[in-house]
């Protein structure tokens, strides 16, 4: 799936003042908190918790699938939770009507969120505007929530890997320096070939597993319609290609599913593997990361398949620092109020775009380049539970900074603190497009 209009059984929390003079835009999917199509939403009480308590059990599905849906209890009231947003707006404009959280977000730009620091600050007022602090602690402990989630998708995994914290094996003693997820995509057959190739022998308790979705079956090409009311049109090899792999999807798929019975190294996800789709694979990665690594490691990194890790020198890093600091770890190529682009007419140019709807500030907040990221066990859990309740937007790695920046007490910190980033993670050439 690409991108759809919301369903009856998407959330929707009231918000204030829909910005004068604009069409309001719905941003969510069919039942985009997941829960209605959750294979284990419906078992109990001991569902309701983020980690999992029991791995595989409380996320196996009939057809031995693994859900991930975050399972969430809200807290009964009569009346819908008000957002910090629509507090806000009510007390800025009295007059207003009520509207929904995707224009109300506009419309408090308008009125204030201009004037915080240049139009740089507030980010905390992304939806959903809530104090996260009491539904972390919820979640984490299987309790009921103030709130309901927003971006909760249903994912299920068709495949998990065998070789690093493999689902039935999670009674094992087996722990690892570090767990390596590298992003892939459903066609990238060749690039995993090489990166096994590089990594057939590695120093200390590395593991290696990578994350992709499903081939894309339409044709439509290399111009996708969003529902930001504008067009992207990607670069002609990625369109010629999305073409050509969409006549083999189904081979593909059978191609990936029989790859990952032979080497156990991947993870699959039920999503549709596109570039606007990326966020579903980000959301993927840290689910499974974090329910199935439980205990595991102490820190993963989150890696593009155009780029390689000196093993040794990632090692030596991790090994300076304290097992505390290894869990909070949050770092990356770490990108500083980078300028939202806008949509054109011409489609060819928008291939970053977004909407004044979508991300009304002039720049984004501090995020780390999608392309690699370290985080630790600890972070990973609040970053799961803090993306479920963080609009969905379709950059990943700006997606990520809207979540770090409802977690106060988190912030990215550069690679360029330890020595230099290139010595740990190199950029590699290749003529694969996703």
């Amino acid at each position: 799936m690409l991108w759809h209009k919301s369903t009856q059984n998407a959330v929707t929390y009231r918000s204030s003042c829909a910005s004068r003079g604009h069409h309001a835009v719905d941003y969510h999917i069919p039942d985009f908190d997941g829960t209605n199509s959750s294979c284990r939403c419906a078992r109990g009480p001991q569902v309701y918790r983020w980690p999992p308590e029991r791995v595989p059990e409380d996320l196996t599905c009939a057809d031995s699938w693994y859900d991930l849906t975050l399972c969430v209890r809200v807290k009964s009231s009569s009346e819908p939770m008000e957002t910090r947003l629509h507090q806000r707006l009510k007390m800025l404009d009295k007059d207003c009507e009520h509207g929904d959280e995707e224009s109300a977000l506009l419309r408090w730009f308008e009125l204030e969120g201009h004037e915080l620091e240049g139009g740089e600050g507030g980010y905390d007022m992304y939806p959903l505007a809530i104090n996260l602090t009491d539904t972390l602690a919820a979640i984490t402990n299987g309790k009921p929530a103030p709130y309901a989630p927003i971006t909760n998708p249903n994912i299920k995994l068709i495949r998990t890997s065998r070789t690093a914290c493999a689902p039935h094996d999670q009674d094992s003693k087996d722990v690892y320096d570090l767990v390596v997820i590298y992003k892939s995509a459903s066609y990238h057959f060749d690039e995993r070939r090489r990166i096994r190739e590089v990594y057939r022998n590695l120093p200390g308790r590395i593991r290696v597993v990578f994350s992709l979705g499903q081939p894309r079956a339409d044709v439509a090409g290399n111009l996708i319609h969003m529902n930001g009311g504008y067009d992207i049109r990607m670069p002609e090899t990625s369109g010629a290609n999305a073409v050509e792999r969409a006549r083999w999807a189904t081979e593909a798929r059978e191609r990936a599913l029989a790859e990952s019975d032979e080497f156990g190294d991947m993870i699959i996800g039920d999503y549709v593997d596109t570039y606007v789709n990326l966020t579903y694979k980000l959301i993927t990665s840290h689910r499974w990361a974090s329910a199935f690594c439980q205990g595991k490691s102490d820190v993963f990194l989150f890696i593009d398949d155009d780029y390689v890790f000196n093993a040794r020198s990632v090692l030596n890093y991790l090994n300076g620092l304290t097992k505390s600091d290894r869990r909070q770890l949050l770092s990356g190529q770490l990108m500083i109020w980078e300028r939202v682009i806008r949509a054109i007419e011409d489609a060819s140019e928008n291939k970053w775009a977004v909407s004044r709807y979508e991300v009304p500030w002039p720049q984004y907040p501090p995020y780390a380049s999608g392309a690699v990221t370290f985080v630790g066990a600890d972070v990973l859990t609040e970053l799961v539970v803090a993306e479920a309740y963080t609009r969905f937007l379709w950059v990943d790695d700006a997606f990520m900074g809207f979540v770090v920046a409802k977690l106060p007490h988190l912030r990215f910190h550069s690679l360029k603190d330890f020595n230099n980033w290139k010595a740990l993670i190199v950029h590699i050439n290749t003529s694969s497009s996703h």
